[in-house]
């Protein structure tokens, strides 16, 4: 079983889970990344259980150890090599003789094969189109790179005449601007991984203040899964030591296209509309 497969299963079964089981799932699934660092009793103490009651988790689970459900977790983490691992292990093979172009032709098209053949993605997309139709207003938000996702993706749903803002992280306002985010509003996150902290805080306060929340994220493992109406997947494995963002950006395509397709008059009049009006203030040359 991998971490995904056993994160998804958590994910599911949470509803049928006794109330100290639920607390449980809830932490592992928040904080998968701190589980090979705990002994049993600093997980249980963490989240405020028995040991027992971990036990009994780890056997609803398939387990029948403790030591069994951690190595799970600890695989993840010593294949998930930091930057400065990768960057270390570039310098030390690379005999100059690489070629670029063909490594990135290869790990983009694959990752956005894996994100656009997504039955799941292709399943979510009508009831994002929908919810995108019937909120009132729609936030965009992500962290560091995904910040910049986040600005492209409002921009392209603000040129059909969609009512988006994209709130960037890392400008002082951020969490004043989340309050403005009301239930008929639409909350996008994309998150890919490493998960900025701050987002995940933001995404849990806004998930219990009623609010729908879309993610799109990489592989599955994102503690803001369980705080998502939907969740769309993009491939981003890489032997960089950035991931591949081919996926993601061919996802927000997909979207936008669906998009106009659903609002076809609205959106042609306010392109035609936005198009004229660049043209007046000189934005093109």
């Amino acid at each position: 079983m991998t971490l995904y497969e056993l994160l998804d299963r958590i994910r599911q079964e949470r509803p049928s889970l006794s109330a100290a089981q639920q607390q449980v799932a809830a932490y592992v699934v928040e904080n998968y990344y701190q589980i090979p660092f705990l002994s049993i009793s600093a997980l249980a103490a963490n989240i405020g259980v028995s040991d027992n009651t971990i036990v009994k988790f780890c056997v609803r689970f398939g387990f029948d150890k403790f030591a069994q459900f951690k190595e799970i977790f600890s695989r993840h983490v010593h294949s998930e090599l930091v930057m400065f691992n990768k960057v270390s292990r570039e310098n030390e093979t690379d005999d100059g003789k690489s070629d670029f172009f063909e490594q990135s032709i290869s790990e983009d098209t694959a990752a956005i094969k894996t994100t656009l053949q997504n039955p799941r993605n292709r399943e979510n997309l009508p009831k994002l189109i929908e919810m995108l139709g019937s909120a009132k207003h729609i936030y965009i938000t992500g962290g560091r790179a995904s910040s910049m996702m986040a600005s492209y993706f409002a921009n392209l749903l603000r040129y059909l005449g969609l009512a988006v803002h994209d709130v960037n992280f890392g400008i002082g306002d951020y969490l004043d601007r989340l309050t403005m985010v009301k239930k008929e509003d639409l909350m996008i996150v994309i998150s890919l991984a490493r998960y900025t902290a701050q987002v995940v805080d933001a995404v849990r306060q806004l998930h219990s203040d009623g609010i729908p929340i879309v993610l799109i994220t990489d592989t599955g493992l994102s503690p803001m899964q369980t705080y998502s109406k939907l969740t769309f997947s993009c491939g981003s494995a890489s032997g960089y030591y950035f991931p591949s963002y081919a996926g993601c950006l061919s996802l927000i395509g997909v979207i936008c296209r669906a998009a106009a397709s659903s609002r076809k008059k609205d959106a042609a009049e306010h392109i035609r509309f936005l198009e004229q009006r660049l043209l007046n203030h000189g934005v093109f040359v």
